[in-house]
């Protein structure tokens, strides 16, 4: 089991948002009422289970429900304990962003709380773009 420190340096190692390592340890409830399911906290079993189907090396940084975001090598993936394979695979943290609020639209979020969580987790020219709702 990786302690909560443990967790948030491997985050910031990774150079993610500080916010990022708040999520994985604390819970998205802490950055905004918007994310307490869509981007919990890590869940140590799932995320464990996860890592062992796999030779490379994942940095957990929410979960929802069973499934969690990763950081990988090169990409970032949304994977639960039960696929053999992520569910979702992004080449960048925007797009990765993206989806999480995609989701939060789909939840008919207030636009502006989406805004404000795009703008805490990206640079602007990142931010923006990625408040349009993914395509499913």
């Amino acid at each position: 089991m990786t302690s909560s420190a443990d967790l948030a340096a491997r985050i910031r190692k990774l150079g993610l948002p500080e916010v990022v390592a708040r999520i994985a340890t604390e819970g998205g409830e802490f950055v905004s009422s918007a994310l307490f399911y869509r981007a919990d906290a890590v869940f140590d079993g799932p995320a464990e289970e996860i890592n062992r189907s796999t030779d490379e090396d994942l940095v957990p940084l929410w979960s929802c429900g069973t499934k969690h975001a990763f950081a990988g090598q090169g990409r970032y993936l949304i994977w639960g304990p039960e696929s053999d394979e992520p569910n979702v695979v992004f080449t960048t943290f925007a797009e990765l962003v993206r989806e999480l609020l995609t989701d939060l639209w789909e939840d008919e979020e207030d636009e502006g709380e989406r805004s404000r969580i795009a703008h805490l987790l990206l640079p602007p020219d990142e931010a923006v773009p990625a408040l349009i709702p993914r395509e499913r």
